[in-house]
């Protein structure tokens, strides 16, 4: 097996408004704490090559997904190589707006498409640049429970507090790189915050990559529900405190297991196809702050995927599913046969929450959701039971 990695800054400049997503409108950026990344990690055996890209974003639609990848088919590296893309977003609160709601007003835009189009050729250069330097490796994988980090704000009797771990080493057992996966949105700070910042995601991957001495890379979980961080002052010493706990106690963990030959190395892909049932999207989409992506008949598609790596095996999904779901997903990959599991949440397209069918009640105002928050940030009921179908096929 031989892996790859890059990564390069994606933070907006300051010269102009930068919107930050994940709150309310006009929300202006006043400086940068840290820098916003797209980093990425190939993985390569005989049979298959995997493409996994981490962005520091909100979320990042399937069409603009796939305006990526259709441009790196002119690359010979990539064609050659043919390899399974997934470009997933962290869900920081506290990047750019990549999606249109977070605007200066609720009736305007709040994406800057010459950032965006840059952003594309950047994530495009960095995925090439995975590809065109692979160096053996071996893979060791395990998963613990970070306890007393993360909460559940709609529903505190269902937590999913596993962190999954996935680490490549050279020969003589050197890291290379380390992969965290944990279901938790990045919104340490709060809805005041004016500073650009990968929020807890920051001082996760900086522990680990001085501990390690090797890049680091971070992919969100079934964070859903709403899966927050369980802080009181909202600040950037407890976004410290969290991510560095999640370090210390993912390093720990992977110390305990030894490395192997990864010989196996699979991605499926499903498509789906969801009804788009929210009035508030259909009101996004005719004031031209969301892209239209239904078809004719009110549906929108989407994918989803099942990667194994070994022992481990990801469950992808197109959004935040909440964390009952999230369980649900890995029960079945341990019952298949995975060793670890984990779910990589907004995964090549970002449709909001994925509630269970039986959980999902619309408000009757979206504007005053009171528990119901999520229902109004979702497409609607059907994607639920079409993504997890989806996925039971691939993976039974």
């Amino acid at each position: 097996m031989n892996i790859g990695y890059s990564q390069t800054v994606i933070t907006p400049s300051l010269d102009k408004p930068v919107f930050l997503a994940g709150f309310g409108n006009n929300r202006r950026a006043e400086t940068i704490h840290d820098e916003l990344y797209v980093r990425v990690l190939a993985i390569q055996t005989e049979q298959t090559t995997l493409v996994l890209a981490a962005l520091d974003l909100i979320g990042f639609f399937r069409p603009d997904v796939y305006d990526v990848i259709e441009t790196l088919k002119v690359s010979e590296t990539f064609r050659v190589l043919n390899p399974q893309v997934i470009i997933a977003s962290t869900h920081t609160h506290h990047g750019p707006d990549t999606m249109g709601l977070w605007g200066p007003d609720m009736k305007t835009r709040g994406v800057d498409e010459n950032w965006m189009s840059a952003t594309k050729e950047k994530i495009k250069a960095v995925i090439l640049a995975s590809l065109s330097d692979l160096i053996p490796a071996s893979a060791k994988w395990t998963s613990v429970h970070a306890r007393g980090l993360a909460k559940n704000a709609r529903n505190s009797e269902i937590v999913d507090e596993e962190l999954t771990l996935l680490q490549f080493t050279s020969a003589d057992g050197k890291p290379l790189a380390t992969l965290f996966n944990f279901p938790c949105h990045p919104e340490t700070l709060w809805e005041h915050n004016p500073h650009i910042t990968a929020d807890y995601v920051h001082p996760l991957r900086d522990e680990v990559e001085k501990q390690t001495g090797a890049p680091c890379i971070f992919f969100a979980g079934a964070l859903g529900g709403m899966m927050t961080p369980d802080v009181k002052d909202h600040s950037f010493e407890e976004a410290d405190f969290m991510g560095r706990k999640l370090a210390e106690e993912g390093l720990k963990a992977l110390e305990k297991v030894s490395s192997e030959q990864l010989t196996v190395v699979s991605v499926q892909k499903k498509e789906i196809r969801a009804k788009l049932t929210n009035p508030l999207y259909k009101i996004a989409f005719w004031r031209k702050l969301l892209p239209d992506v239904r078809d004719e008949k009110g549906y929108v598609k989407t994918e989803v995927n099942l990667i194994k790596l070994g022992g481990l095996w990801f469950a992808t999904v197109p959004g935040e599913l909440l964390p009952k779901l999230g369980l649900q997903l890995k029960a079945w990959m341990k019952e298949a046969g995975a060793q670890v599991t984990g779910v990589i949440g907004l995964a090549n397209d970002e449709l909001g929450y994925i509630l269970p069918v039986e959980d999902f009640k619309y408000p009757l105002n979206p504007f005053k959701p009171g528990k119901h928050y999520e229902e109004t940030n979702s497409i609607g009921k059907d994607i639920a039971p079409k993504v997890m179908d989806a996925l039971k096929d691939l993976i039974f």
